[in-house]
């Protein structure tokens, strides 16, 4: 797994640099993932944020269930207001996931209830597209 490193790291590092960046407000392919995404969230759009999701987060339970968590999850917070990019980190492991390439963002979200830190973490599928394998809200 070691030899395996120093290749995964430059394999992040050549998607990070050859993906284009989108024209408004410079966002990078990995923002552009992550808040399209949380957009589907903030629409109420649950069962389509859950097909445009990573195998890795559609393997962890039925997507009723996925679903309907989420939806209880995002009503106890209300409505997303704004949100801000705190900071992006990758990372070759990530807990019940096997080794490879991911990328976690958070951002300081402000709902109708408060602010809230959101945690998107995204992988690239076999074409390379980044989809969220994890989204998570903590205080």
């Amino acid at each position: 797994m070691r030899r395996r490193a120093p290749l995964l790291a430059s394999l992040a590092a050549a998607l990070l640099l050859a993906a284009p960046r989108s024209v408004a407000g410079g966002e990078g392919p990995l923002e552009v993932a992550a808040t399209s995404w949380l957009q589907l969230l903030d629409q109420g759009r649950f069962d389509e944020a859950w097909r445009e999701a990573a195998d890795l987060l559609r393997s962890g339970g039925s997507a009723q269930d996925w679903i309907e968590a989420t939806r209880r999850l995002r009503e106890k917070y209300g409505a997303a207001e704004s949100r801000e990019l705190l900071a992006k980190d990758y990372h070759q492991q990530f807990d019940g996931a096997p080794d490879g390439i991911y990328f976690t963002l958070r951002y300081r979200t402000h709902f109708s209830s408060g602010d809230q830190i959101e945690l998107v973490t995204l992988t690239p599928d076999v074409s390379q597209r980044y989809r969220v394998g994890a989204y998570g809200i903590k205080r």
